[in-house]
């Protein structure tokens, strides 16, 4: 491997491995919240299962407009080397990030706080719906703190100092196990408050995740506070620009999550032993994607930092090296449950399960089937990720909605009812739904750097020489 290569691989590593960790860390309080809850009753269970549904959605769309500002952010770092001007653009993309999370979170709070109103009409238990109200009138004021986190995020991310939010979330997921079980439960003496107080817990940890992280960061000069100040007066006119290109992204997002949910519906149909197998693969999947989406925000940084700079080569050999190195990682998760199956159901089932035979049968069958396309996931991931590096973000959003919902539902829905495949028919338009984003996004991305390479502008660089890459215009 070259120098510049692996300098390369070694720049996306740095910034990857800190968000993934953090990914993992938010993994972390998710199934923590879920054994706490599951001990206090099924119905609290149940009701903590919904709100996280809400809960997701609501912050991964919210966090797909905030990424907007990502290229932005990283393409003004990338021209700070090579224009002897002071640039406020980083500033600029920051305040259109804060003011966008900020506007995105009330409108998710509404929307949560009103959740057991909004699944009534669905036909769910009336102590189910008593648990929801209970967790999600406390959890819902989580949502500007997680939202004020994005952006920081975002610029801790093309500053090189991703270290900054996995060492936050990280330390605030160890401070969130006690203080769950504590206000679940109670502790010394105080009585717990039952699922209420693992929503106020909830709400608590990620204030806490937010107050810390952006006081470290404003004494540390992580983040300055002449950042803040700079970001104030053209906030309202940058939201536009973060809007402008992370409106395609979050539609995305929520093309993905719908897809997940209308399949897990039809899932639902074929009995408790296809929920059961399709929830050990599902969540093996989850597991394996979190170091990927890292990837990505790190291909969108690297592409977008050279592209800012004008180096054409570098910007394609970031995007190139993202996707190499996430169907690399991929296809070794793949072998690695391929050859594990049988342990890894182990893991998840006792054998004195009932039906725990065909369980582990059908399971066996959907990790074949999952380890298949897993590369493409790694590959679709990490092109979307490129290509936002590019600011190229509404062909992609059609590209996503077509293949998530013209061809996987409809090839899942055909193949589980109309060829009676059952759960492993849903796992298969899955497959073919993934597999075309994939193709179709990673050809997207060739075609545009090869096209912009061939037509080059006549526009001269910041060193006398010419790149296609600073077709461009100052947001200020």
């Amino acid at each position: 491997m070259s120098r510049m290569r692996w300098k390369e691989l070694r720049s996306l590593g740095g910034i990857a491995a800190p968000l993934a960790v953090t990914q993992a860390s938010q993994l972390i309080m998710s199934l923590s919240a879920s054994v706490m809850l599951g001990r206090l009753s099924g119905s609290a269970l149940a009701a903590g299962g919904l709100c996280a549904i809400f809960i997701q959605a609501l912050t991964v769309v919210s966090q797909g407009v905030i990424a907007g500002a990502h290229p932005l952010m990283a393409a003004a770092k990338g021209r700070s080397e090579t224009e002897t001007t002071e640039s406020d653009e980083v500033a600029y993309a920051f305040g259109g990030a804060v003011l966008a999370g900020l506007a995105l979170s009330l409108l998710s709070m509404a929307v949560l706080l009103n959740l057991p109103a909004i699944l009534a009409p669905f036909g769910v238990a009336p102590e189910i719906l008593g648990d929801v109200g209970e967790f999600i009138g406390r959890a819902a004021f989580a949502l500007p703190a997680i939202l004020w986190i994005a952006p920081i995020r975002l610029y801790c991310s093309v500053s090189a100092k991703s270290w900054l939010i996995m060492a936050s979330v990280g330390l605030g997921a160890l401070c969130y196990m006690p203080l769950l079980s504590g206000l679940t439960f109670g502790a010394f003496n105080y009585p717990g408050h039952g699922i209420a107080g693992a929503g106020l817990a909830y709400a608590v940890a990620w204030w806490l995740i937010a107050v810390g992280l952006t006081a470290y960061a404003i004494i540390g000069k992580h983040l300055p506070l002449a950042t803040f100040r700079a970001a104030i007066p053209t906030a309202a006119r940058a939201v536009r620009d973060v809007w402008s290109i992370g409106w395609p992204i979050a539609l995305v997002y929520a093309a993905e999550l719908g897809m997940t949910l209308v399949l897990t519906l039809v899932t639902s149909g074929f009995g408790a032993i296809a929920i059961i197998a399709n929830q050990i693969a599902y969540t093996l999947n989850s597991i394996a994607f979190n170091p990927i989406v890292a990837i990505a925000q790190a291909a969108t940084v690297r592409v977008a930092y050279h592209r800012g700079a004008g180096r054409d080569a570098a910007a394609r050999l970031a995007g190139n090296l993202s996707l190499i190195t996430a169907a690399g990682l991929m296809a070794l998760f793949g072998v690695i449950m391929l050859v594990g199956s049988k342990h890894i159901i182990n893991l998840f089932l006792a054998g004195e399960t009932a039906d725990f035979a065909a369980i582990a049968v059908l399971a066996q069958k959907l990790i074949v089937i999952l380890a298949a396309f897993l590369i493409f996931d790694g590959l679709q991931s990490a092109a979307n990720g490129a290509l936002r590096g590019l600011k190229d973000t509404r062909v992609p959003m059609v590209i996503g909605l077509c293949g998530y919902w013209l061809l996987g539902v409809p090839v899942a829905v055909v193949l589980s009812f109309g060829f009676g495949m059952g759960v492993v028919g849903v796992w298969f338009g899955v497959l073919v739904g993934i597999t075309s984003v994939a193709c179709t996004l990673v050809w997207r991305w060739k075609t545009m750097v090869r096209n912009a390479a061939s037509s080059t502008m006549d526009v001269p660089g910041p060193c006398g020489g010419r790149s296609w890459l600073r077709k461009q215009t100052s947001p200020t």
